[in-house]
Parts: structure tokens; sequence; C-alpha cells
């Protein structure tokens, strides 16, 4: 009898930041232009509920590429460094003979005081380009324009982060860095930093021509501030059919927001969806060089991001707490030809922490115990149809409050720092415009209230403390 054999597929991860579920086309867009992501998702299958576990950058990239939930990992805001003594999802593959590679955006450092001239920890990746921001520091982008383009290397500089500022670094740029401050790119097309990230995935793809499986991640800091994508991509659209943005009668202006015009709120939405063009063009170009390579038949491609931006919504912008489903709730395409049936829409609630046991399971690789998501497989080919019964998003700082939000199919409970609730009844307010409060909730929503919170409790604690498989000592 001839022995059975498994071929472990190769991963690529195409990680976005900053980028909301309506910014695509095969989500529903009607005004995205997205061809590449769109096929992605039509030779694959899209989840439309899958939900990240934090609202901001380093927490959720970190809780989604460990598998483990932040109050688990101690960290629930930006700025604190990956734990030492954590494991990541590439550490867990390089044993079964997988290649790793992380190209542009990781940070799971904080980029504000560090020196980005000097070595950072690779994580385990062998092959480690590492750029965190877009042309505000001496890094591997700069260097890389440098070393093609040295004319354009102050066109491509932005503005630093606020809290760069704060350690004297170097500033190239005084260009605006907000959501509602945006600008064309200077520098040509093909020296963004997407292209940037695209170029170099590239090269990494055609090195995978000997067969051996890989685990790469495309890092591109788009659609993330500054929104300066390049002209071409800004033509393509126009402003005047965008919607604006929606925003509750309870909810103020957040600084000094409430003084654009309708008018520019539709061309920063442009501009953003400009800028989501550009990464998807970009996209094309790694889908492409990955069919070149002759890799695209036995590798599983995995499109999303580490959380949205508000666009104006709730009048605010950019990403963050109460956990507004603009904010958590990001696209998440998964694409295998031959395994993975094509067209293929999921409406399963879904966790960022999920990710990591669905590759592992993908690939024929056991968990270990401290992750704690559960494996999307049997969604994927269709052995099930249920996968959880809500998703829990989580923001702590180190000496501040805990800040938690809870959904299920039909409700959303978030409570903040300083214990205020509020309940969204999420069939008949879908856009999360109308909160509701324990003080004027009739005698059926404060059942719902209770039972939102018993929910948040079980979750918060299974976070923190999960159990673990123990042996007895004989």
């Amino acid at each position: 009898m001839k022995p059975r054999t498994f071929e472990r597929p190769s991963v690529l991860l195409i990680y976005t930041d900053q980028q909301r579920l309506d910014s695509l086309g095969c989500f529903g867009s009607p005004y995205a232009k997205t061809p590449n992501l769109d096929r992605l998702a039509q030779e694959g299958t899209r989840f439309s509920r899958y939900f990240v576990n934090n609202p901001v950058c380093m927490p959720s990239r970190m809780s989604m590429l460990s598998g483990r939930y932040c109050s688990s990992l101690g960290i629930g805001t930006n700025g604190i460094p990956f734990p030492e003594d954590a494991v990541s999802i590439q550490q867990i593959l390089r044993p079964y003979g997988y290649r790793t590679a992380q190209i542009g955006k990781l940070h799971f450092q904080p980029h504000a005081r560090r020196d980005h001239r000097d070595p950072h920890p690779d994580y385990g990746f062998e092959t480690f380009v590492l750029s965190d921001e877009p042309g505000c520091y001496d890094d591997a982008y700069t260097r890389w324009v440098q070393s093609i383009a040295p004319d354009q290397v102050e066109k491509v500089r932005t503005a630093l982060p606020p809290a760069a500022l704060e350690y004297g670094r170097p500033v190239y740029s005084d260009v605006g860095r907000e959501t509602h401050e945006p600008y064309p790119f200077a520098g040509d097309e093909d020296l963004t930093h997407s292209a940037f990230v695209a170029a170099e995935t590239c090269r990494f793809l055609e090195t995978t021509r000997d067969g051996r499986p890989f685990f790469a991640i495309a890092g591109f800091y788009a659609p993330h501030t500054p929104v300066n994508p390049p002209q071409r991509f800004v033509d393509m659209y126009d402003s005047a059919e965008l919607p604006l943005p929606v925003k509750g009668l309870e909810e103020p202006w957040t600084r000094n927001l409430a003084a654009l015009s309708e008018e520019e709120w539709r061309h920063v939405a442009a501009y953003y969806l400009a800028l989501v063009s550009h990464v998807d063009d970009c996209v094309g170009r790694i889908l492409d060089s990955l069919e070149a390579a002759g890799r695209s038949e036995d590798t599983l491609v995995l499109f999303t991001s580490d959380h949205g931006e508000y666009l104006g919504d709730h009048g605010r912008i950019q990403k963050g707490m109460p956990g507004h489903d603009c904010i958590v709730n990001v696209p998440l395409i998964l694409r295998h030809p031959g395994r993975i049936p094509a067209n293929q829409h999921v409406d399963a609630l879904c966790e960022g922490v999920d990710v990591v046991p669905t590759i592992l399971d993908w690939c024929g690789i056991q968990s270990p115990s401290f992750v704690q998501g559960k494996s999307m497989a049997g969604l994927l080919v269709n052995a099930t149809k249920w996968h959880r019964e809500d998703v829990l998003v989580e923001f702590f700082e180190p000496h501040g409050g805990h800040q938690t939000m809870l959904r299920t199919e039909e409700y959303k409970y978030c409570l903040d720092a300083e214990g205020r609730e509020m309940l969204f009844d999420m069939k008949a307010d879908p856009k999360e415009l109308s909160p509701l409060h324990p003080e004027v909730m009739d005698a059926s929503m404060l059942s719902v209230l209770s039972e939102m919170r018993r929910r948040m409790l079980i979750r918060t604690r299974e976070a923190a403390y999960p159990c673990r498989e123990k042996t007895a000592a004989y």
C-alpha cells in the first residue's frame, strides 16, 4: 500500500493598516476600485464578520500573530514591545521547514523612540526587511529609495508621528499626518512605501521557486495616515459621488473636525479610497509574482488589516474605543486554489486570535497550548456554518483602566474605564448611532444588558487567565 503524504502549503499574509471593511468592492462598496482584491475574494473565501481584538495597531498585530488575547499578553495599547517570552506564528512554523520573511510593517517594537538605523530584533524571521513608517525615519524604505532614485528621497518624506517628536527625532517634513489632511504623493508612483513593500515581497517570492514552504508577511502601512496616494489613483474617484460620514445625535465632533464642510469630507473619502486602490494595485503585483514563481497553487494567501478608520463616522478620525464596527470589523480573505471553495462568503463571527490556529490547522501543525483562538478551517471547507457566539475587543493602558467591547449577532456591549455602559441593538441600529443606556432601558433590554454583562465577565476572565492543561506528576 502506497504511503499517504501531506505537502505543507506555503502561507502569504498580506497585512494592511487602518483599512475599513467597506473600502473594498468585494465587501459591498459601490465606490471602491479594488480589482485585484476583488479577484482574490472571488477565487477564495471572504469573511464579512471578522473582528480584531484591539482597536489600535501594536496590540492588534501582536494578538493576531500570536493567537493570544491582549490580556494574556499583557499589552493593551501602543508603545509596548512584544514580550520576549511570547511566541508568534513564524516561530512555530520554522521547525517544520518553513522559510520565514517579514517585509514592511511589523510594529512589534515602539517606533517613536527607536533609532531606525540600528538592528531590530528579528523575531525568528530569516528574511527581515522592516519599515514601520512611510518616510519619516532613516530606515529600510528610505534607504531603498535612496538606492534607486536618490533625487527623490525628499519627495517621499513624511512628517513625524507626534510621539516621535518627544524623542528628538530628525524632522524631515511638516506635511499633515491626520486623516482630514490628505495630499497627493510627491514622488514617482513606484517609490511609495506600498510600492516598496510590493517590490521587496516580489523579490522574496522569486527566491521560492525551489518549492520549500514559506511563511511571508507583506506588511503594508497604507491606508494608515498620512493619506497620500499617487495622483493617478486620486483621479479614479469623483468625490461628489461619495457618501458623508454618519454621526449620532449624542456624538460630538472631536478636535477641529466640525469645521469641515461636506465637500471636504467627500474629498477626504476620495483620497482614502485612492490610497486603498494603490494598495490594491501593489497587491496585484505580488499575486502576479506568486503566480510567476509557480507557487499560487500551493500557497494559502490571507488578506486582512489590523483595524479600521473612522473617516468622520461618529464624529471621529483614525481609530480607538469603544469598538465601533468601522474600527474592529475588518476585511479577511483566504484563498488556496483547489482546497478553499471559490467565491465563498462566511458571515460567522470570528476573531483575530483565530487566524494563527487556522493557519496551523491548514498546514497540518498542532496549535500550542498557549494559543487561545479557534481554527476557522471548518468554515473554509463548509464543514460548519457556526464559529463563535460573541467576539471580544480590549483596550487598556499600563496605568489606566480596562475598556472592553463584546459583540454578539444581535447586540454590542461597551464598558469604558470609568464603568460607563452602552448597549447597541445591532439589528435595529446597525450603524451604532443610538446607544442604549441602563438608566433609560425597559425591562426587556435590562435583561439583555444583564446577559451581556455575564458574557463579558466570562470572556474577559478567559482572555486574561486561559486554562492550560496540566499534567499530573507521578
